[in-house]
């Protein structure tokens, strides 16, 4: 998804930020303790709302799940049994909001319950499921199944031995459903290996696939199976759901068998063109899952590979780069570490980062970071990596646009800066800010003065940016050129 798609669902953030809370059960006024016994229930809560963000989830007067993201299960939380309120509050930048309120729910005396927030945050609702009934004996695993994705409409599920080709017309699926249908109870399982299929409904269009789930160490437990949406065009490239499997305490997400890695590439090298005079190679080494192969021609100072907001697929595993020449032949520059590899997994995307100096400190290496995409549309999300090895170490200030100028900023008058003694090389993580058009100043510690000065940044809700700071192409001219020659590559999803 792209910036202008954000722009257009962020109509919808002023509702959510005020409050707009989707109720489930009897309305009331104020919220219901439960009250003070020692007995109690399990709860369980799954957060399946795509573009939602992190929440918290009280139960009367006691929160027992804090900060779940996406695609996580808290595991059951014991809880006071006798009826009360259910509270979901989201974790937003302006303030946090409720967004799902469940009055008066009845939580039995030894009961378990799994609640799971649901939809995109506009209409964000409750989802409650129930486990399998089924006791498995020691050699079992039961299994119920839950499709909480938005993506994906009515779907056929096969759960199979492994190598069955489901495309057998004769071949019925165990069983059919829809979003938010009741969740199926697939009974108890012998604790083998299956192969999982998921097709569009009355179709064998496969939507999803995994070969060879090993059910061996669930052994005599009980398995929640839920189907969420992917959240990154790598992933959605294989499938547009992936599996949440929860235990009574952990979950594992199951990705579709042919999801691959998501790169991208970044040159901030400011002496990479001097050096090979001209522009540079990169090959995956013999080793790499591609083995030897080049996979970027005609490399130069500033370019983006595939681009600013997309990747390009490749195999997950571990990978060595070189840097070399343009025409040159592999290595002739740069070889990354065979030791510690750079190591890249199925359904993650990175930015590799080319950066520092070939002819002098800070040496030329590779910066990688893992990149969460996922969009939340109350938020904008933002990490910065400092990539100016002729700056030295400064501080970096994120202020609203127009509260401070330059000046106020070199002076001192804007405050404390959001990253302080920032180094060549640090990447920060992401920081949560409110939707809003920015002002980001980068102050080098040895100058006083903004070498990067950007004004009215605009940061829509459901934007993840990562902020590049470089410098002029050539090392060798920084004595002679203005602060201002410094800049940003900016980079979305």
């Amino acid at each position: 998804m792209k910036i202008k798609h954000f722009m257009q669902k962020s109509a919808v953030l002023a509702s959510v930020i005020a409050g707009a809370a989707i109720v489930t059960g009897c309305d009331s006024d104020e919220s219901a303790a439960l009250p003070l016994t020692n007995e109690t229930a399990a709860l369980r809560v799954i957060h399946a709302s795509p573009d939602a963000p992190p929440v918290n989830v009280s139960v009367g007067n006691a929160t027992p799940v804090t900060s779940l993201d996406y695609a996580q299960s808290s595991g059951f939380a014991s809880v006071a049994a006798g009826s009360g309120d259910i509270t979901v509050e989201a974790i937003i930048p302006a303030g946090n909001a409720n967004v799902i309120s469940v009055f008066d729910f009845n939580l039995m005396k030894d009961g378990r319950y799994t609640v799971i927030a649901v939809n995109e945050t506009a209409t964000i609702e409750a989802y409650v499921a129930d486990e399998s009934a089924a006791s498995p004996a020691a050699g079992e695993v039961a299994i119920s199944v839950v499709h909480a994705s938005p993506a994906a409409g009515p779907v056929d599920v096969y759960v199979t031995a492994p190598g069955t080709d489901v495309s057998d017309i004769n071949l019925r699926p165990n069983f059919t459903f829809d979003y938010k249908d009741p969740a199926v109870d697939a009974g108890a399982l012998p604790a083998g290996k299956y192969d999982i299929t998921v097709t569009a409904a009355g179709t064998k269009d496969v939507a999803y696939n995994i070969s060879g789930v090993d059910l061996a160490p669930f052994a005599g437990s009980k398995l929640l199976l839920v189907a969420v949406s992917t959240t990154t065009d790598t992933s959605i490239n294989a499938s547009p759901i992936k599996l949440l499997v929860a235990t009574d305490d952990a979950h594992v997400v199951l990705l579709d068998e042919d999801t691959e890695v998501g790169a991208r590439v970044v040159h901030a090298s400011p002496d990479a063109d001097a050096a090979a005079k001209g522009p540079v190679e990169v090959f995956t080494d013999v080793n790499s899952p591609l083995g030897q192969q080049e996979l970027i021609p005609a490399f130069r100072y500033t370019d983006i590979v595939p681009g600013f907001d997309s990747y390009v697929g490749i195999p997950a595993g571990e990978y060595v780069f070189d840097v070399s020449v343009d025409g040159a032949g592999p290595g002739t520059l740069y070889t990354s570490p065979a030791s510690p590899t750079l190591t890249l997994s199925a359904g993650s995307e990175y930015t590799v980062i080319a950066a520092g100096l070939v002819g002098a400190d800070p040496a030329f290496g590779l910066l990688a970071t893992e990149d969460n995409n996922r969009s939340i549309i109350t938020q904008a999300s933002v990490k910065v990596v400092h990539a100016a090895p002729g700056a030295g170490t400064v501080n970096v200030y994120v202020t609203p646009a127009g509260q401070f100028t330059k000046e106020d900023v070199e002076n001192g008058l804007a405050g404390k800066p959001l990253l302080e003694n920032f180094e060549f090389g640090a990447i920060t993580d992401y920081v949560a800010v409110p939707p809003d058009n920015y002002d980001i100043r980068v102050v080098p510690l040895s100058l006083g003065i903004a070498a990067i000065n950007v004004e009215g940044a605009s940061l829509p809700a459901g934007v993840v940016a990562t902020v590049i700071a470089r410098q002029p192409n050539d090392a060798d001219a920084l004595p002679d050129v203005l602060p201002t020659d410094f800049g940003v590559i900016v980079l979305t999803n």
